[in-house]
């Protein structure tokens, strides 16, 4: 069957799968109008039989002019495969579509969230938030049971430790002072005598002991802290929270050596999956980044990519873009209008504004064969 409006050649008889015409009721208006075009013909015929043929050449002149209004003024109940400007408040609206056909802008938005919003949703359904006892980040499936994610998001700091633990030093060092200020407190309490002094050091103590347990809250808080950042990590503390909420546990990981990078394996359902770019970015190209900054999953921004840049220490060759790459953003991706991924978000430089660095997708399966298998 050969569409007689876009051309499109196919099995079924019944609507065109290509630009949605449905052919019965294109046949009953095609006939509705040769049937009022021979009418006229006759008419005219039995006036005059010498204009019989003007007549024939009116008609067909006439039948073609109506086909072409049928298809350009918008009043057909099916939506062409391309965009078509809004009827205007003067034109008669189109007829009811039939009731097992979507009305024509219902089909029309539909169309559109396939071609460009449904390629953003699906990058969105392939993100996912990663917890740790130490911190969060984000990571995407790049296989069936494979997540990429940074390596900083699941590794634990070494430095970040270390200032951590400086910081409980201070602290016990801290409420040590307090406590012997305390009971000193309480000492000289027992040889003043009735009076406003002995009044005052009472309000003294119950200010300290308040202080003194806050204090002490705070220092469990380091403590507890420390402890988490100084215990080794297991694929199984690590928690990946799908885009639908589901809760699941790593079953394996491996960081990279030279990257900021690592993968994680997971098995489950109810996800997408990324496909790397098809083509290298270029410079203006608008990019997206998904991620969970402060706790808030899924969240998309947008923005261009500045280009490429090497970094100093190492050479490594890195995405600039100026998409907002937040806390929780690291490890999630870098995508393209077409939902390609094209990096992993890792880093911003620090007291700046729009400078955010991906790794590009390349230097995944450089680092990671297991995933080309």
């Amino acid at each position: 069957m050969r569409c007689p409006k876009c051309g499109h050649t196919q099995a079924s008889s019944e609507e065109c799968e290509a630009c949605g015409l449905i052919f019965a009721k294109y046949e009953a208006v095609q006939e509705r109008k040769r049937k009022a075009a021979e009418e006229k013909a006759n008419a005219k015929s039995s006036a005059s039989g010498s204009g019989l043929k003007l007549s024939s050449v009116f008609v067909l002149v006439l039948v073609a002019v109506a086909a072409t209004y049928y298809f350009t003024s918008g009043k057909s109940s099916q939506v062409p495969s391309t965009p078509v400007p809004l009827l205007a408040d003067t034109e008669t609206p189109p007829p009811p579509a039939p009731s097992n056909s979507p009305p024509a802008k219902i089909a029309k938005n539909a169309s559109h969230a396939t071609s460009h919003g449904a390629s953003i949703a699906d990058a969105g359904a392939a993100t996912v938030s990663i917890e740790t006892p130490f911190g969060t980040g984000s990571g995407f499936f790049i296989r069936e049971e494979w997540i990429i994610t940074n390596r900083h998001v699941i590794e634990v700091d070494s430095q970040k430790t270390a200032e951590m633990r400086i910081k409980y030093e201070k602290a016990k060092r801290y409420t040590d002072l307090e406590d012997q200020k305390l009971r000193g407190y309480r000492k000289r309490l027992r040889t003043v005598p009735k009076g406003p002094e002995k009044s005052q050091i009472i309000m003294i103590i119950e200010q300290k002991e308040e202080e003194l347990a806050q204090a002490l809250g705070k220092l469990q808080a380091i403590e507890e802290q420390l402890q988490r950042l100084e215990q080794p990590i297991g694929a199984s503390d690590i928690k990946v929270i799908l885009s639908d909420g589901s809760e699941h546990y790593a079953n394996y990981m491996q960081m990279s050596d030279s990257y900021d990078l690592a993968i994680l394996s997971l098995y489950a359902n109810n996800h997408k999956i990324l496909t790397r770019g098809r083509r290298p970015l270029s410079q203006g190209d608008k990019v997206y980044t998904i991620g969970s900054p402060v706790g808030l999953r899924q969240t998309v921004t947008a923005g261009i990519f500045s280009g490429y840049r090497k970094k100093r220490d190492s050479g490594q060759r890195m995405l600039q873009t100026d998409a907002p790459i937040n806390p929780g953003n690291s490890g999630g991706p870098l995508i393209d209008e077409q939902g390609y991924v094209h990096g992993v978000n890792t880093s911003i430089i620090r007291g700046t504004e729009g400078i955010g660095f991906a790794i590009p997708i390349d230097a995944v399966f450089t680092e990671f064969p297991t995933l080309t298998q």
